[in-house]
Parts: C-alpha cells; structure tokens; sequence
C-alpha cells in the first residue's frame, strides 16, 4: 500500500474533485460511464506526470482543463468512428472552464518575472539561453553560432535553468520554471 505525502494528497484530491469532474465531463459527453472514464484516466494522467506537475498554482483548474480536453478528444473520435470526421471545435469554444479566467488573468505575471529572471542571467548563460529557447536553436547551432563547444552550451544551459528557478523561488512563483518556459516559449 502506497503511504507517500504525495500519495496522500493525490488521493485527496480525487475525492473532493471525482464527482464535479464526472459532471463536467458528463455535460460533454451526456454519458455517465464515458464521463467516468474520461475522469479516471485523467487521474490516471496525472499521477503519472505528479512529479512534474507539482507546483501547478490551480490544480483544480487544471484537471478540468484536462477533464474538458479530453472529453472533446472522446467526442471526435466518437465522431470520426459514427459520421466521419465533423469535429466538435464549437465545443472547446463555447464550454465553461472554470480556472480558463483565473490561468488567463495570471500569465502576464509570470510572463513578465520569466523575463526579469532572463534579463538577471550572466550575460554568457543569457545569450545561450535566448538561442537555444527564445530562437529554437539547437545545442549544435547555438556552439556553432556563439564559437563554443557543445557540452560548454549544455553546461551554459544548466546553469541558466538553476539561475531561473533560484530567481523565481525567490518570488515564491508557484510554478516550476520548466512548466512556464512550455507556456511561454517553445522548446
């Protein structure tokens, strides 16, 4: 039996989030056990990718974004299966998300401190960090391009992620810096 801190908060929260989950998902679906499925293996998700996700601001949020998601990816498969392929884009359009407003309304603070925490880098560690995921340079293209070796770009790189958390933390940002830089820029 599985006794971890995380275990314990895992389950938790599917608890006190199972049956408003189910009922989001039903008010896709209109099919109690897909509903129930469809919140199961978003659980199911999630405790896979826990140590990820562990500083998400509003799981709750969250989890019916993912609870949305994938009840509109079991609508388009349904689709594709019964009348070819229709589509249910209207869907993600006109759905309630409860957290949608609350993870809208705080990107441009974490925007903005990602950017203050990129401007405080070594000016070294910040030009490898804008090429390799500001511009999308690979860690071959940013040593060509800045006349390093490619394990001094790795090292470069490195140090910058640990800069960034380390200044983030400092704010008590919720998120982790590598769920963020997904958000915001590519990778």
């Amino acid at each position: 039996m599985i006794t971890s801190p995380s275990y314990q908060a895992y389950k938790e929260l599917f608890h006190s989030q199972y049956n408003d989950l189910c009922n989001y998902a039903y008010s896709f679906l209109k099919d109690d056990a897909a509903a129930e499925d469809v919140v199961q293996e978003t659980f199911i998700k999630l405790w896979e990718k826990h140590r990820q996700l562990i500083d998400i601001p509003n799981i709750k949020a969250y989890l019916f974004r993912a609870v949305r998601n994938n009840s509109i990816s079991v609508l388009r498969k349904q689709s594709t299966e019964e009348a070819g392929n229709k589509g249910f884009e209207w869907l993600a359009e006109t759905a309630e998300d409860p957290g949608a407003k609350e993870i809208e309304n705080a990107k441009p603070y974490y925007e903005q401190l990602v950017y203050e925490a990129i401007a405080n880098l070594p000016p070294q560690c910040r030009e490898v960090f804008t090429c390799c995921r500001l511009q999308g340079m690979t860690h071959q293209q940013t040593a060509t391009k800045l006349g390093l070796s490619a394990k001094t770009v790795e090292n470069y790189m490195g140090r910058a992620l640990k800069l960034l958390r380390k200044y983030l933390q400092q704010y008590g940002l919720p998120v982790s810096i590598l769920f963020l830089l997904k958000i915001f820029m590519p990778l």
